[in-house]
């Protein structure tokens, strides 16, 4: 399988008014973000609600995403759950669906040790062929995979991905260090994305994609591909500031669905009780839209 590296926009899931997902707006956007140029796309991750799924929803998606991508880009498919035996039966159905890749979050209700951990990762390796990008969001599942743990998992053949969230970039470095660059890094911090390029990481789970995909893939370009730095930094700076609202805002779905409202595709509704937008933060969001594009 090629090596999957770039821009992966981690999509939203819009749903309806009655609580529904809107499976046409979601073949709308996939096609919208393929044609921007993406590398690949992840649904059912943290910014796509997936703990707020039934499981005929997150089927559903995967099929609906598939079938509208139709082998263009590689799909990484979320299949977190809080016990090893559920997330190898979300695995299983990811791989049988076509998926490129799983992303999984360590049990996060349950606050497993790092040998609990390894055995987690390890048993679900064993019972797919895919390959597993391993999760690592400590802010949001209150565990962290260390550098250590991620180094032994390395080992396994196809845990072969990590998505790094500390927001640490040394954490980058240590990964680099003891695994001997045996395992892939991809940023999952929105405004760590540059720094995470020079030191290493190939490519970017990316949440401010779902909004701005051809700049996204702009930014990987300057700096991984043409390791134009001076050209990714312009680009970074431009960025910056709707960065860091989606990291640091605490309403990272609502943004970007009212966002994608504006721009004519599909946002729609977030799942409860999540309530709507609050209107000035509607009027940041158009701002900050408006000044990234």
């Amino acid at each position: 399988m090629e090596k999957l590296q770039g821009i992966y926009v981690v999509m939203v899931t819009p749903f309806k008014a009655n609580g529904e997902v809107d499976y046409d707006g979601i073949r709308k956007n996939v096609s919208w973000w393929i044609s921007e140029g993406v590398h690949g796309l992840i649904p059912l991750g943290s910014t796509g609600e997936f703990a707020s799924l039934e499981d005929r929803q997150k089927i559903k998606i995967t099929e609906t995403v598939m079938d509208t991508v139709q082998g263009r880009i590689p799909v990484i498919v979320g299949a977190t759950a809080e016990t090893t035996e559920k997330a190898i039966e979300n695995a299983r159905a990811a791989e049988k669906a076509g998926a490129s890749a799983v992303l999984i979050l360590p049990p996060y209700y349950y606050i497993p040790s790092q040998e609990e951990i390894y055995g987690h990762y390890r048993k679900i390796a064993e019972a797919v062929d895919i390959p597993i990008v391993i999760y690592n969001n400590p802010f949001s599942s209150k565990v962290d995979v260390k550098a250590e743990t991620v180094a032994r998992l390395a080992k396994l053949p196809n845990i072969r991905y990590i998505k790094e969230s500390t927001g640490d970039i040394k954490r980058i470095t240590e990964i680099r260090l003891l695994t001997d660059d045996g395992i892939t890094i991809f940023c999952g911090w929105e405004d760590m994305a540059y720094e995470s390029f020079l030191m290493g990481a190939k490519g970017w789970v990316c949440v401010i994609g779902n909004i701005a995909p051809k700049i996204s893939v702009q930014l990987f370009d300057s700096i991984v591909i043409r390791k134009d730095y001076v050209k990714g930094w312009e680009i970074y700076k431009r960025m910056l500031p709707m960065l860091r609202y989606l990291e640091y805002a605490g309403k990272t779905q609502k943004i970007l669905k009212h966002a994608l409202d504006t721009m004519g595709m599909c946002g729609g509704y977030s799942s409860s009780p999540k309530l709507p937008l609050e209107e000035e933060d509607k009027v940041k969001t158009e701002k900050l839209l408006k000044e990234l594009r």
